[in-house]
């Protein structure tokens, strides 16, 4: 698109939103399977502080080592997704900027909901417990502070800074 000025951006995935949903996003993703696959007792033992003078049960039943390893299975997925749909999104669709926003918004929306609703639904499982941040475990701080990490730069992108925007930015293109 040549009607583009050089200060407008010429694309709905620059570098900075690629390598936050295209690369680390995945690496925590990946990461976090992983964790769970070589040692799910103490993914799951992590998720949420332990009554006072309580310890973490015995083993995990089996229906619960199913059930950790099914999510974090489903969460190194949503990051292999991320990694190929943006990577084919920045090669293929480099020169069709509003295609290329349309891609990205499709993957981007679900994820921002997701966010959210994870955030929200971690905050209010941790019952009174949300408010004792001395007895966090070191996982439920990276899930709120990467939570926060990803749904930052999601709201951005959502909202249009550092990157194309058609109808703002191919508004200019058609009234030339």
């Amino acid at each position: 698109m040549s009607c583009l000025r050089a200060s407008r951006p010429s694309t709905a995935l620059p570098w900075a939103y690629w390598v936050i949903f295209g690369l680390y996003e995945p690496a925590l993703s990946i990461s976090g399977f992983l964790g769970a696959l070589f040692d799910p007792k103490k993914a799951h033992d992590a998720q949420a502080p332990w009554p006072s003078g309580s310890a973490p049960p015995g083993p995990l039943s089996r229906a619960t080592q199913v059930t950790m390893l099914q999510l974090a299975h489903v969460v190194g997925l949503l990051g292999l997704i991320n990694f190929f749909v943006l990577g084919a999104a920045r090669k293929y669709l480099f020169a069709h900027p509003v295609l290329q926003e349309k891609i990205v918004c499709a993957l981007l929306t679900p994820l921002l909901i997701a966010d959210v609703v994870h955030i929200s639904i971690t905050w209010c499982a941790l019952g009174e417990s949300r408010w004792h941040f001395w007895d966090w475990s070191g996982l439920l701080w990276i899930t709120f502070l990467t939570g926060f990490s990803l749904l930052v730069p999601r709201i951005a992108w959502h909202l249009g800074i550092g990157r194309y925007v058609d109808r703002r930015d191919g508004q200019a293109c058609r009234k030339s």
